[in-house]
């Protein structure tokens, strides 16, 4: 019985091995011809880091898709790189000598960062970095047809214009002192209904709203600009906004949620979802559209994450439902950052309060900035998970408190913020050792990897910061995992970070020192 078993396995064994290849030794003809190959090609946004920061790869970047396999092809701005490594695969330069090194790459995952090599010759000997890289899953309407599309889109954007205002009555406009990214001009049409035309950005990627306020009679469409009638029922998906409009008392208008209750770290917005006041309405990218519809949403406030899925936007608006893409993380000072307050009390009604939490925190920033440098360095970084060094980019909000708490912030030679708004990136241990080892106090920013208590759980993460001039004198510290939702207290991190300084006054908020 058994010799009968095995016989039987042997053959079925040998029939599906002949059923598997044909005399060419290649997959039989009605297992290919129900294998339809599918290929799509897609701009897609990329974002890479790592490194010193200087280098960059061209974004959007062409990527295919072919049934279950991505690809994404890569300019480097330098010359200098001659091979890549993904998963311990070698991919060549395919560029010609002198010009920009060109890479086609495999990728597992949309939206998840991953780890590549780079070899780059610009040294004296080759040397291998690492970088992480992350592309951001496309829209189906983004699919590449032909160069006419492209070339159609391009000349949309062209095509937009300021609106044209001439017909209506300046008043005047609303003070900004810090803030750049943002501005508000108020308005009255013929009848002397009055409404506040906000304009949010600049160039071409502006974005124009008019917004008449709770008691204004005005009621007229502006070419090129979209009509606020209300924000009585907001889907706040910016995690940044949260805390200003909360702490202008104008929770109560917002009534849905782009982050789940559990990853809140603002008592009132977690309180407000537990009692079902705010909703889950779905992360930025995959909003629950019946909910918002159903429900009744009539304002929808974005970070700039949105324009990795700029049909969601789209779909938004087709809805009747106005999106502000908040550009608050571009600005460069704390106080500028905080100024978007003023926006939300002229939104939610609520200006006055906007202006007391405003001038309240200016005072309290200004009084610090304006003592004397300490002249000490510090740093604020964090270390991922591969062991690389996480750090603020200087010209960064975060760097800029540490200046006006009268530090010097380091590293210094890594490249200002400019377009993408990217506030951090990686770099090596070695690099971070060259530009932070003599640091007089270290903090580290438990945002990404956690919490951490103690020195010893410091030196876990790299060995190499035993030898930091911090960590010898005990100057090490940790920034609280809430204090990134927490835009409104300025003041507070800026009192804290002088207080390490100075050495005046231990009581700290946000930051706390390590155990020995």
């Amino acid at each position: 019985m058994k010799k009968f078993g095995f016989i039987a396995a042997a053959l079925a064994l040998t029939l599906t091995a002949c059923s598997f290849f044909n005399n060419n030794n290649l997959i039989n003809e009605e297992q290919e011809a129900s294998t339809e190959i599918v290929s799509k090609n897609y701009k897609c946004e990329v974002a890479l880091e790592g490194g010193s920061g200087k280098a960059t790869v061209e974004s959007p970047a062409e990527v295919v898709v072919t049934n279950e396999e991505k690809t994404v092809k890569l300019v480097w701005s330098s010359s200098h790189y001659d091979y890549m490594l993904v998963d311990g695969v070698r991919f060549d330069n395919e560029a010609a000598v002198d010009e920009n090194s060109v890479f086609t790459i495999p990728f597992r995952d949309f939206d998840n960062p991953f780890t590549v090599i780079g070899d780059t010759t610009v040294m004296s000997t080759p040397h291998e970095i690492e970088y992480t890289l992350t592309v951001y899953e496309p829209d189906e309407d983004s699919h590449i047809q032909d160069d006419n599309t492209l070339n159609n889109d391009e000349s949309k954007k062209n095509d937009s214009k300021k609106p044209d205002l001439s017909a209506f009555n300046y008043i005047s406009s609303l003070n900004l002192d810090y803030a750049t990214q943002y501005s508000v001009d108020f308005y009255q049409d013929e009848d002397n209904n009055d409404f506040a035309f906000i304009t949010v950005g600049s160039g071409e990627q502006a974005q124009y709203f008019v917004y008449p306020g709770l008691d204004s009679g005005f009621n007229k469409s502006i070419k090129g600009a979209t009509l606020i009638k209300s924000v009585d029922k907001t889907y706040l998906v910016s995690t940044s906004v949260m805390d200003l409009v909360s702490s202008i008392d104008g929770l109560s208008q917002v009534s849905f949620s782009g982050t789940d209750s559990k990853d809140w770290y603002i008592p009132e917005a977690k309180q407000s979802m537990k009692e079902k006041k705010i909703l889950y309405a779905g992360k930025y990218s995959a909003p629950d559209y019946e909910l918002l519809v159903s429900s009744g949403c009539n304002f929808a406030i974005e970070n700039t994450m949105i324009y990795h899925k700029p049909s969601v936007k789209e779909k938004l608006e087709s809805l009747g439902i106005p999106v502000l893409v908040e550009l608050s993380s571009y600005e460069k000072n704390p106080l500028g950052r905080l100024e978007w307050i003023k926006l939300y009390g002229l939104l939610y009604n609520k200006s006055a309060e906007a202006e007391r939490i405003f001038e309240d925190q200016e005072e309290r920033a200004q009084k610090v900035a304006g003592q004397p440098n300490t002249g000490l360095k510090v740093a604020v970084f964090s270390i991922s998970s591969n062991g690389q060094v996480v750090v603020r980019k200087p010209g960064d909000y975060i760097s800029t408190m540490i200046k006006m708490a009268g530090g010097n912030y380091v590293p210094t030679s890594l490249k200002e913020s400019q377009e993408n708004a990217v506030s951090s990136t990686k770099i090596t241990m070695e690099d971070f050792y060259l530009e932070a080892a003599d640091a007089d106090v270290l903090i580290y920013n438990s945002t990404i990897q956690g919490e951490i208590t103690s020195v010893n759980e410091l030196i876990k993460k790299s060995d190499v910061l035993r030898d930091f001039k911090a960590v010898k004198e005990g100057n090490t510290y940790c920034l609280e995992k809430s204090y990134f939702q927490q835009t409104c207290d300025v003041a507070e991190l800026i009192e804290d970070i002088h207080n390490i300084l100075v050495k005046e006054d231990e009581s700290l908020t946000y930051i706390y020192q390590l155990e020995d």
